[in-house]
């Protein structure tokens, strides 16, 4: 009779046991599903857009009356008033000086944008850009390609020799106007979207 209470009482706790489980089981449940009912859809991120304009509204602008030329650099960008990259003169260089930069060595970090002192010509563009980039110090060929900035066609022309320029050649009243850029470093990608904005704000004379 004993034997028989004790089985009675061990079988009586099994399915407690088991009862309390699925009590338990349903609980957190129910628990879990009211949290995700009352979870705040998090807010959406919106891209961030760089607005053009305002980053250029505190530009600096040089201006040459002389050869009504203009344009706007950066306000971190300096004049460089020793440069001397075109052989007839440099009108003005702007330059970005990156922070590994050392002095008296070959420009590994930073910008340029150079506008050249224009010159006279009886030359179209063709001929004019051939008789200069014909031939490259490297012995290999320049990437010579049309282009068009501000509504005013261009001759681009990609050489390398002592370095890698890139030069902008357009002819107006018999007159050539030139412009070199070169970047390098680290800010490379940045520095060649700046050169892109700047040469947008280049006027010319008609």
């Amino acid at each position: 009779m004993g034997q028989k209470d004790n089985l009675t009482f061990s079988i009586n706790r099994n399915w407690l046991v088991i009862f309390a489980l699925i009590l338990l089981i349903v609980a957190v449940a129910l628990l879990l599903t009211g949290n995700k009912g009352s979870l705040t859809p998090a807010p959406s991120v919106q891209p961030k857009t760089t607005d053009t304009t305002a980053a250029q509204s505190d530009w600096k602008t040089f201006e040459n009356k002389q050869y009504n030329i203009s344009f706007k650099y950066p306000p971190l960008w300096s004049i460089n008033p020793a440069s001397q990259f075109f052989e007839n003169g440099d009108l003005v260089a702007v330059q970005f000086t990156g922070k590994t930069q050392q002095q008296n060595t070959e420009f590994y970090d930073g910008a340029r944008f150079v506008v050249m002192v224009p010159l006279s010509t009886n030359l179209d563009l063709n001929s004019w850009v051939n008789s200069k980039h014909g031939t490259s110090v490297s012995g290999t060929p320049p990437q010579i390609s049309d282009t068009t900035i501000n509504g005013v066609s261009f001759k681009k022309v990609y050489e390398c020799g002592l370095g890698c320029f890139t030069y902008y050649y357009t002819v107006r009243g018999e007159q050539v106007y030139g412009i070199l850029v070169s970047t390098a470093g680290a800010q490379q990608v940045e520095l060649d979207t700046t050169i892109d904005q700047i040469l947008k704000t280049l006027v010319l004379p008609k």
